[in-house]
């Protein structure tokens, strides 16, 4: 466990089993969730809940949106998202929306939901080893674009846990250093 990043020991959640599994520096863990509809019951809002609570510093990678009237008014930019709300200096800043293939003065909520991912992803793995990222609401150009910067970063040597819903599985993972984890669910859940 010299290299291990974060421990996941093997647990029961409403009936679902999630299995052992150790996210170590330079790898990804992928984990596959089914779609459950259980009542006031989503598994990976779960899941993600469950890990930070184990480990702090395992930020999510969450949509983020401007929904108030004031910010309506005046809408951020990629600058002002990644420096004034990410705390990331400007030449990282130049660097993070150049590698999106957005620029600085672009109103944030106007450059589509896959760049807002992929900017939300970059500016988390700026400041952080590791990080939680769902691929949820992403096409399959969309997730292409996404692999893409994760692993960029993977391959520095950050960690991360992406969560994907299984029925989008894929026969192979397009990167050598994605560990793949299926999920399923009992027939009586």
């Amino acid at each position: 466990m010299a290299n291990c990043i974060f421990h996941n020991k093997e647990f029961e959640l409403n009936g679902i089993s999630v299995p052992e599994f150790e996210l170590k520096k330079g790898k990804l863990i992928r984990l596959y969730i089914p779609s459950v509809k259980i009542i006031g019951f989503d598994l990976t809002i779960e899941l993600i809940k469950r890990f930070q609570r184990e480990n702090t510093n395992l930020p999510w990678a969450k949509n983020y949106s401007q929904n108030s009237i004031l910010a309506k008014l005046f809408p951020f930019t990629i600058e002002k998202y990644l420096v004034k709300k990410k705390k990331i200096d400007k030449q990282s800043a130049i660097r993070i929306a150049d590698e999106i293939g957005v620029k600085l003065k672009d109103k944030f909520e106007e450059i589509g939901f896959i760049n807002r991912k992929a900017l939300i992803i970059k500016a988390l793995f700026e400041n952080n080893s590791s990080i939680l990222i769902d691929y949820y609401g992403v096409d399959a150009i969309g997730i292409k674009k996404l692999e893409r910067i994760v692993n960029a970063e993977i391959e520095k040597g950050k960690t991360g846990i992406v969560f994907d819903l299984l029925e989008y599985i894929e026969e192979k993972e397009p990167f050598e250093n994605i560990e793949r984890i299926k999920i399923t669910v009992p027939d009586n859940v």
